[in-house]
């Protein structure tokens, strides 16, 4: 199910039209959201492969947060604080990650911003099935919020025991 899942929506997220006023309307929610403004520290993902795109929330941060990507480390995720985009190189799968050494010790007051393929309204995920974000999800708490377009917005998907929810989904048109 989840496999047949990500294979269609990979390819509508491929085919969405107007994606520059869709992540410019994602951006203006993400940055107005209360708690993304209260957060001290942004943890995000580099957006690849038609995500909604992160590299402008990424520079609108890095003037005003603490700003932290993730990184593939022995199978596991870890998030590392970036100064500038020059800190990031190609890493686990092509995606860009952090080159710097300092890793976030603790995630008190950080909201996460997570990709996905698609997302269920009740906030599960699909990703590309590494388990990477579940995984770590598990083992941290904080505030999570999806990022997605709207036709990547599902009624239901078929979640396991493992897999982690958001708090909250931001598209293009709405919050969830």
């Amino acid at each position: 199910m989840k496999q047949k899942l990500r294979k269609k929506y990979l390819k509508v997220r491929e085919n969405i039209l107007n994606k520059d006023m869709k992540n410019k309307d994602i951006f203006n929610q993400v940055i107005n959201n209360e708690k993304v403004k209260k957060a001290k520290i942004i943890l995000t993902y580099v957006s690849y492969n038609n995500e909604v795109d992160t590299l402008n929330l990424i520079k609108y941060f890095l003037k005003k947060k603490k700003v932290a990507v993730p990184k593939v480390e022995k199978g596991k995720m870890n998030f590392y604080f970036i100064e500038s985009l020059d800190d990031l190189e190609e890493g686990y799968a092509h995606i860009l990650e952090p080159t710097t050494e300092k890793k976030v010790p603790n995630f008190k007051e950080s909201v996460c911003l997570t990709p996905g393929i698609c997302f269920s309204k009740l906030g599960y995920r699909i990703g590309y099935g590494g388990g990477f974000y579940d995984q770590f999800f598990s083992e941290n708490k904080m505030y999570r919020i999806g990022l997605c377009y709207q036709e990547c917005l599902i009624d239901d998907v078929d979640n396991e025991e493992h897999d982690q929810k958001v708090d909250e989904i931001i598209t293009e048109r709405e919050v969830i």
